[in-house]
């Protein structure tokens, strides 16, 4: 018999991380396939491994244990960019779990989309400052961009 877990929704007993009712509609119980991290494992294996040492804490709580890289926009909405870095960012796994899922808004696909198109994605660097205002932890190539796109 499996032991028992809390849902990581509601916090009712399950046998997995999410109870029946919180199921995620991709999890089926077998592994997507299509999604790079088994397409190509290598190569997604070399990318996670180097951005996860280049940025050593949780982009949403600051966590350093557990860390996992996941998609902004994604797998299933831009295939195509599975493997761009501006889409990119560092989670620790509990936050990865909980945005699992969720479509990310037009407005940041839209920024993403202009990253990759000038080719300029921005750079996950470790910087000693603890997590705190998005500015103590990226700079991204070129400098820090305003909310206009302007650099200051």
């Amino acid at each position: 018999m499996s032991r028992l877990k809390p849902c990581i929704v509601c916090g009712e007993p399950s046998a997995t991380t999410r109870c029946v009712e919180h199921q995620l509609p991709t999890h089926s119980g077998t592994p997507n396939v299509e999604h790079p991290a088994y397409a190509n494992g290598t190569r997604w294996k070399n990318l996670s491994r180097r951005l996860r040492r280049q940025q050593k804490f949780c982009d949403r709580c600051g966590s350093k244990d557990r860390l996992t890289v996941d998609h902004i926009v994604r797998f299933k909405d831009r295939p195509e960019w599975a493997y761009e870095e501006a889409n990119l960012r560092i989670l620790c796994k509990p936050c990865n779990s909980e945005l699992a899922g969720v479509k990310a808004s037009p407005e940041v696909e839209r920024m993403i989309a202009e990253q990759i198109d000038r080719g300029s994605g921005p750079s996950l660097s470790y910087s000693p400052t603890p997590p705190g205002r998005h500015r103590d932890r990226y700079t991204p190539p070129g400098g820090m961009l305003n909310e206009r796109g302007e650099r200051y």
